[in-house]
């Protein structure tokens, strides 16, 4: 017999005896709701642990009060082993370009609640970004947790495979389970075509944990949101690509120069340089074809060699780098090729500069 964790009226009941109890806590009325549906997935007395640990500070506001208790959700679900919290530490505005998938998550941010749920609102069910290596699919899922405001966890499959917690197929059923849980959350799968067992063909090597996943998908709690990224795009079947499984398919493609310069700008200011001081229109030219991991990294180099010789860094410094650096685009020309053209058709793009990229 399985004994689920408080549902949400159970929580209600057990903040207000905790606070009834104990009148020093600080519980603000207006965050209840909130605070609510962040406890679940925790037990009776994990409940009463956090709300006297995060409640106890009368200047606590309400996002202390929710960090504290995803910090102690971070907490739970390490216990499983193979789900690694994923801390809501990157914003929106960190991404550079990628303007469709952006404006595809803001439509979104007011639609993944229990008031959704409760108005027959249908509530986002989950996205898969694919595309070329270091474009800023990994990032762009980083962000949906702070930009929604609810937990992300990473599954590592590379775990469930292993055998360290029984069998994969056990494995990950309590992996879903756990997640289930937890939710209101997001769910991180990171290179789906590996963690699903598929080969380059999109041959099925764990196919019980493949056919188990998409039934999961279509039968899962409301409140949790898939996010998938993949790289080897032509393994991935139809059964993930239609449409159902996932609401959008996003394609990254190489940055245009209007994005590249938008991820110039963003690593200059954090890396402590003034964008003014650079010429914009020279480093498009130079980073043609780049994608943005290679401008991030062009940018760290320069600074690194700078500091070396104990002076901010400059134009000059970043050419220099930038003149050593080979792009992936060069490397792997044919493979980016492919992936442009079978993703021409089966998928929206996520910059807004569309699919005239994909034709190059």
């Amino acid at each position: 017999m399985e004994v689920p964790t408080p549902d949400e009226n159970e929580i209600v009941d057990i903040i207000k005896k905790t606070a009834a109890e104990d009148s020093s806590l600080n519980i603000p009325d207006d965050a209840i709701r909130e605070i609510t549906l962040a406890l679940k997935g925790l037990t009776e007395n994990e409940i009463a642990y956090v709300l006297q640990r995060a409640c106890k500070n009368k200047e606590s506001n309400k996002d202390e009060i929710l960090d504290e208790i995803f910090s102690e959700k971070k907490n739970v679900v390490k216990k499983s082993g193979f789900l690694e919290f994923s801390p809501p530490r990157w914003k929106i505005e960190s991404i550079g370009g990628l303007d469709n998938l952006k404006q595809w998550l803001f439509k979104r941010q007011h639609m993944f609640t229990r008031e959704a749920v409760e108005a027959g609102v249908p509530v986002p069910k989950g996205l898969l970004m694919m595309g070329i290596s270091g474009c800023g699919k990994s990032l762009a899922v980083k962000t949906i947790s702070s930009l929604w405001n609810i937990p992300m966890f990473r599954l590592d499959m590379n775990l469930v495979f292993s055998g360290m917690y029984g069998s994969p197929e056990e494995a990950f059923h309590r992996a879903l389970k756990t997640i289930e849980s937890v939710a209101p959350a997001v769910l991180w799968i990171d290179e789906i075509e590996n963690a699903l067992g598929l080969d380059d063909s999109g041959q099925r090597i764990a196919s019980h944990i493949f056919s188990s996943f998409l039934t999961w998908m279509q039968e899962k709690p409301p409140l949790i949101f898939i996010a998938a990224t993949a790289n080897k795009i032509q393994a991935l079947p139809a059964e993930v690509l239609r449409k159902g499984r996932f609401d959008e398919v996003f394609f990254c493609d190489l940055p245009s120069k209007e994005e590249r310069a938008d991820i110039l700008k963003i690593h200059l200011l954090r890396n402590n340089a003034n964008p003014d001081e650079f010429d914009f229109k020279m480093l498009q030219i130079m980073t043609e074809g780049w994608n943005g991991a290679e401008i991030e990294q062009a940018i760290i180099s320069a600074r690194t060699e700078a500091f070396y010789e104990n002076r901010p860094f400059n134009q000059r410094d970043l050419e220099t780098v930038m003149s050593r650096i080979v792009p992936l685009s060069d490397t792997m020309e044919q493979q980016i090729k492919a992936i442009r053209s079978w993703a021409f058709s089966r998928a929206t793009p996520a910059s807004k500069y569309g699919k005239s990229a994909a034709k190059r």
